[in-house]
Order: C-alpha cells, then structure tokens, then sequence
C-alpha cells in the first residue's frame, strides 16, 4: 500500500502520438519507398542507352549509313540510340575500341582486331579486285602492226608476272596494301620487287595519263561506284581492261582464314562492253559491326535486333543494306560472335522477366522482410504504451486503497483528477490498439 505522499506523485505524460497512426506512417512510408524503388529500377531498365560508334572516314558510305541508323533509331524511340564518333578509317576504328572509348566500331575483318572486339554483323562482303588498265590507243596500235594477233608476250594476264612491276593501291588504308601483300605471298612474288603506289579515287584518272601505273587493286563491294569509277577511269577507249584472276584464292583462304574465296559475276562493273566479260575468281573479307566485350549482353542483344529491323527501311537509300547479315556464332569463328549477338542469332534472347527475375524475386524477400520488421517495430512502438498503461492500471489500484484511509478532501480531489486521467489514457490506448 502507497503512502499518502504517492497521491501527489505525477503522472506519466499521455502518449502524443497513438501506435495506430505512427504504424500507419511506417506502412504508408514503406509502400512509397517500395513504388519509389521499383518506378527507379523501371527507369534504369528502360531508359534509352546510347552507343558510341565509331566509323569513318568521312563522306564513305559507312559513316552515311550509321547517320541513317541514328536517325532511326532516334526517330522510333529504340531502346538503343547511335552517337557516331568520326575515325579516319577502320584501322582508327578498330583502335578505338580497342581502347576502350567506344563501344561499337565498323571495322574491315582482315585487320588485326583487338582481343576485346567481339562480332555483331556483317554489314558486306568486300572483294579484291586486281585489273591491268587497257593500253593507250597508239602503243596498241603499234604492237598490231610488229606483232601477229593474239596477246602480246609481255601482256599482264597473270598474278606471278607482278615481279618488278608498278602496283597502284586504291584508299590511302595500309589495310588494301597488306591485302595485296597476302595476294603475292601466295604466288610468289616478293613484296619487296614491285613498287607500290597509294592513289585516291580522284588521282586515278592522272595515274593512268602519265602511264604510271601497270596493275590496279581495289577492295570494296562487288557493286562499289568507287571501284567501278576506278575501272572506268583506266579504261581507254571504252576497252575493257584485262582482270587478274586469284585462281589460288582457296589456298588464301585455307592459309588466312580472315579471306574467303568468291568470284566477281561477269558485268559487275558496268561499261560496254561488260566489265569483267566473263566471272573472275578473286578473294572476299567482311566489313563488320564489332562491339567491346565488356558492353551488356542485354545491350548487344537489343542494338541486334533494332539492325536487322531497320534493315528494310536503309534499302531503299542505301542498296548496301540489303547486305547486312549476322555474325557467325559458331565456337571457332575467326571472330567470335559477342554473346549479346549470339543470343539473338540463336533465339535465346531474354526476356525483360528472364532478366530481372533473379532481382524481383529478391524485392519480394524483401517486402516480406520489410513487412516482418514492420509488424516487429510497431509491437515494439506499442511496448512503451502497454507498460505505462499497466502501471497506470497498478497506481489506480493502490489509491483505492488510499482513498479508503484518507482524512482530507484535497487529496480526494487530487486522486479523483489523477483516475480521470488514467481512465482517459486507457481508453486512448485501447482506441489505438495498443491494449
């Protein structure tokens, strides 16, 4: 039994805030956490990526088909954006990507790629073309009048006749020069015993003037205007130039596994009469969509598919388009496929679900785990509530007893006062659930 001195004690001061609306701050406060984190994780998964490409030189038919690329891309709102980075060639780009700073490049597949270049696609297929331009009119017609019909002994019909001979290379690129480097290798002939000029496609026409070329390679697609303006160029007369066959180009192929071989169908130049006038064997490379091995396989996935579906509508500006076919994802590919790449080649592209499934599932836990810690937090909230309500209920208890006893009306009063507020309190918590 308390003493009277304990009727003056004071109360413990009512809870300002009920265990019902600070529990319903914590859910309403979790809820929000929980929309903001999954509209955040949608927005991070579904924004627009930009890709850094690189590709050159400039005003090539490469650099004009990735602009059209990123205005398509952009035009249909594509997950995937193009932001092209200008190179003076392939060998600038593939150099690029090798360090890093971009993430796709347009690279020629008879480079030496760097280990970290991973295959997309093919945008073409480019060919080796080797042609002896037609001799001026008098020196033709002066062999006529010495010599008997038929070709002359000296005529360039064959690549192991190169010997000593002046060779002028179309595009400044090293890359056509090592090509043709490969070419006499195969036949023989030391690179070091001929004379290799570079020429532009606007010195072809002076080259042929001054007679200072005996043999011409260009590398391009079979349907290229600058090696079609480039045979025209270096035919006189309307003649029809004399084309070196590569007839050891299985041979190339077997012993440079980035060549394969092909053929250049009769007329493919153009010019009457046809340029060639009958098929000429020769050796092909691809022009690729490289990507650096470290970029999403998400990323190559989706930029992969956004190609070949804009693929129909580059064809009516660019003819080339029509060209562009996946990579080769077999294991021993001289160029393996990026697995992005593969992926979409082979159908097993995930889904945005297979993608995200692993992070959902784990969101769930979460929520779970949010949920329990919740339930736990407000039971603990709660505690403080239940304790001072059973020590209230213990307090009215002992001044019954007191007010049993007690001999003056100001401490009636006083106890009176206190048990109004213990019944007030009570009913407080009791409304909030916390009893």
């Amino acid at each position: 039994m308390d003493s009277p001195d304990n009727a003056s004690r004071p109360m413990a001061p009512p809870s300002q805030r009920s265990a019902r609306r600070k529990m319903t701050l914590i859910v309403l406060a979790s809820l929000l956490a929980v929309v903001g984190l999954g509209a955040s994780a949608y927005y991070f998964a579904m924004r627009p990526v930009t890709l850094r490409i690189a590709v050159g030189p400039q005003n090539s038919d490469d650099v004009k088909v990735i602009q059209s690329l990123t205005q398509t891309f952009a035009r249909d709102y594509n997950h995937i954006r193009l932001r092209p980075v200008p190179t003076d060639g392939a060998v600038a780009s593939a150099a690029l990507i090798g360090e890093g700073k971009v993430d796709l490049a347009i690279v020629r597949g008879d480079l030496d790629l760097p280990k970290n270049a991973l295959s997309v696609a093919s945008l073409r297929k480019n060919v080796a073309v080797l042609w002896v331009p037609t001799p001026a009119k008098p020196a033709a017609a002066a062999k006529r009048a010495k010599k008997p019909a038929g070709k002359a002994p000296d005529e360039l019909t064959k690549i192991s006749q190169l010997t000593g001979k002046r060779i002028g290379v179309i595009g400044r690129t090293p890359a056509n020069v090592n090509l043709l480097k490969v070419i006499l290798g195969q036949y023989g002939v030391d690179p070091t015993k001929v004379e290799i000029v570079q020429f532009s496609t606007s010195e072809i026409a002076e080259a042929v003037r001054g007679q200072k070329v005996d043999v011409f390679l260009a590398a391009g697609p079979v349907n290229s205007k600058i090696t079609a303006d480039a045979i025209a160029a270096t035919s006189r007369e309307g003649g029809v130039p004399t084309f070196l066959s590569i007839d050891l180009a299985d041979a190339i192929a077997t012993n440079v596994p980035k060549y394969e071989a092909a053929d250049i169908p009769a007329g493919a130049f153009g010019g009457s009469p046809d340029r060639p006038e009958e098929e000429v064997k020769t050796i092909s490379f691809s022009h690729l969509f490289v990507a650096r091995r470290g970029l999403s396989d998400a990323v190559v996935s989706a930029f992969t598919r956004q190609l070949f579906s804009a693929r129909l509508a580059l064809m009516n500006e660019f003819p080339l388009a029509a060209k562009i076919e996946t990579p080769d994802t077999d294991k021993d590919a001289v160029l393996p496929a990026h697995p992005g790449a593969a992926a979409y080649v082979d159908g097993e592209e995930k889904s945005f679900l297979d993608r995200y499934s692993d992070y959902i599932w784990f969101g769930l836990i979460g929520l779970s785990g949010m949920g329990s810690a919740g339930a736990w937090l407000a039971s603990y909230l709660r505690r403080d509530e239940r304790t001072m309500n059973t020590n209230l209920r213990g307090r009215l208890l002992d001044m019954l007893g007191i007010a049993r006893k007690s001999e003056s009306l100001a401490e009636l009063d006083s106890m009176q006062e206190e048990a109004d507020q213990i019944l007030r309190e009570t009913l407080t918590c009791y409304e909030s659930g916390a009893i």
